[in-house]
Order: structure tokens, then sequence, then C-alpha cells
């Protein structure tokens, strides 16, 4: 994954930041996966929607039944996408995907019948961010209790709702720690080499 990360940077690195800021992301990179800044401190966040922000107050209904809830969740869906000045002719709705403790995980982990040393191995690989379908957030004075994100439980919350709801803001990730989240949800969605030959006639 640490291989990933570095090729992707090479390749993606945003255009529109300065030198300054550029360096300063190659060097938190460099530091993967244990980035020195995660979150940014809450005096210097605002109140807009934005895509890796992570937000109490989504709704999520349960597949077998009508019953929903209100959960946890970060943001999935691009800013642009979900912000309310650009013009759009549908409802929007904003994709998220809970968030889910880190300890309770590993609580279902042991309920399936895992060995502890699997449980710890599997473990040590979210938190180096080597799970390709999972976004690991690590605990901070700034963020969530440690936690993750199922890149693979992705649900819809109409926008104007969300907006209009209670809701609270629990963090905004730091701009290294949202271009990991970026190359994780590329990963995970979108494999450009994934070996697959999808022309006519063409054999594997």
């Amino acid at each position: 994954m640490a291989a990933d990360i570095s090729e992707q940077a090479r390749l993606y690195l945003p255009k529109y930041l300065s030198p300054s800021r550029t360096q300063e992301l190659y060097e938190g990179l460099r530091q993967f996966p244990h980035l020195p800044d995660f979150y940014l401190p809450p005096s210097t966040i605002d109140e807009d929607l934005l895509q890796g922000d992570g937000w109490r107050g989504f709704v999520v209904g349960e597949f077998n039944s009508a019953l929903t809830k209100t959960v946890a969740g970060i943001i999935v869906s691009s800013s642009c996408d979900i912000d309310t000045r650009n013009p759009s002719h549908t409802p929007r709705r904003i994709l998220f995907c809970p968030l889910v403790s880190l300890r309770g995980y590993a609580h279902d982990l042991a309920a399936a019948g895992l060995e502890e040393r699997r449980i710890s191995n599997i473990l040590g690989n979210i938190r180096s961010q080597e799970v390709t379908d999972v976004f690991y957030l690590p605990e901070s004075p700034y963020g969530p209790p440690e936690s993750i994100a199922l890149l693979d439980d992705v649900h819809p919350h109409p926008l104007n709702h969300f907006k209009g709801t209670e809701r609270t803001l629990m963090f905004r990730l730091h701009q290294t720690a949202f271009y990991v989240f970026l190359i994780k949800l590329s990963i995970h969605f979108c494999r450009m080499q994934e070996g697959v030959r999808r022309f006519a006639g063409a054999v594997a």
C-alpha cells in the first residue's frame, strides 16, 4: 500500500498547490502511514460540507427491515457535487460511509471465530492503510475515537434533508490525510490496471 501511495502521489499530485504546499504534502506522504497531522484543529474549520469530512447525523436503513438509525459517517461525495451553490437539475444526495469503532470491529472479528493472532494482524494492516477497502482514522484530540470506514458500505442521504436536520461536524481531514483518503477511494473504486481485457474477442 505504501508503494501505491507513493506512485499515485507522483502521478496525481494536485496542480493547484503552491511549491511550498507541494513540498509539505510530499513530506507528509513520506511519513505514511504515520502521518504527523491527520485532522485540522476545530478553530480552522467552517461549516461547509467537504469530501472526507466526518459528521454525526447521517441516517442509514437496515437492509432486511424498515428500521433506520442515525450514525456518524465520512463524506464520500465530491465537494463540488454537494455544494448547493452549484446548480443541479435533480435533488442531490450526499454519499457517506458509516464510521465503525475499531474496537467494535475487532469484537466482531472475534465473534466470527477468528483467532487473536489473526485479528492482531488484520488490525495492524488496517492501521497501516494496507487494506484497500478500509480507510483508517486514528484517535486524536481533533478526531473521533479510533475508527474505520468500510468503503464498500456506501449510503445516500438526501442533501437538503441532511442540511436541514440536527448534525454535528466531528472532524475535517488535514490536507495530507485527505489526499490519502482520495487515493484509497481511487484504489478501491477505480482499478485502472485490473488486468481484465474487455475488448471484443479478447482472450484473458
